[in-house]
């Protein structure tokens, strides 16, 4: 007698995905032209570190703002406040400069599953944070929960290691744009419900 799951049918399994699969937040993405001088920057602080964890890649580089919420089914009403959140902002572009590293807490180790740290960059305070706290305005009158004291900051990787802030000579890139992110968690992949130019001056 055969047990169910015994026979290899060749069928992959599904991708691990967590108990809250859809993220939302909005961002600040580079442009391609600015991945390399990033990826030298992520390779020469995470060797410098010793960060031996999952980079992310340098198509997925970006800031983020402000966090909108993980949940275990995204509806269409928390994609529609945060656009118009998103609608009603407006500021020129701008320079975000980076002069400082450094993990984040992040998830605790649990049983079977190590210590995942967010090894990131920094951003300046300036009209980024601006940016952000004008964002979590509109959230809140849109009856979303902001962050008062969110830190913008773009990571490099995720590893166990918790490295303290350090300082570094400053890499910068030109904010044309911020976007909303939908993140489909455990499939590594984004897609952009809304974006809102930055206007040029």
């Amino acid at each position: 007698m055969y047990l169910q799951g015994e026979f290899d049918f060749g069928i992959p399994e599904p991708p691990w995905r967590p108990k809250r699969p859809d993220r939302v937040f909005y961002g600040l993405f580079l442009q391609p032209k600015d991945y390399s001088r990033f990826a030298d920057c992520q390779n020469r602080l995470c060797s410098q570190c010793g960060i031996t964890g999952s980079r992310l890649l340098c198509q997925r580089f970006h800031v983020s703002l402000q966090h909108v919420g993980d949940y275990k089914r995204l509806r269409t009403k928390t994609i529609f406040a945060a656009a118009r959140s998103g609608r009603r902002i407006a500021m020129p572009e701008f320079e975000v400069t980076f002069r400082h590293f450094r993990s984040f807490p992040g998830r605790p180790a649990t049983r079977g599953s190590p210590a995942k740290h967010p090894f990131v960059l920094l951003a300046e305070d300036g009209p980024v944070c601006e940016l952000s706290t004008k964002i979590g305005a509109e959230m809140l009158r849109e009856g979303l929960k902001a962050s008062d004291g969110f830190v913008p900051h773009l990571t490099l990787a995720y590893d166990q290691k918790l490295v303290p802030q350090q300082p570094i000579d400053p890499i910068s890139f030109v904010a044309r744009e911020f976007i909303l992110v939908h993140s489909l968690r455990g499939l590594k992949k984004y897609v952009f419900p809304e974006c809102w130019p930055l206007s040029a001056m």
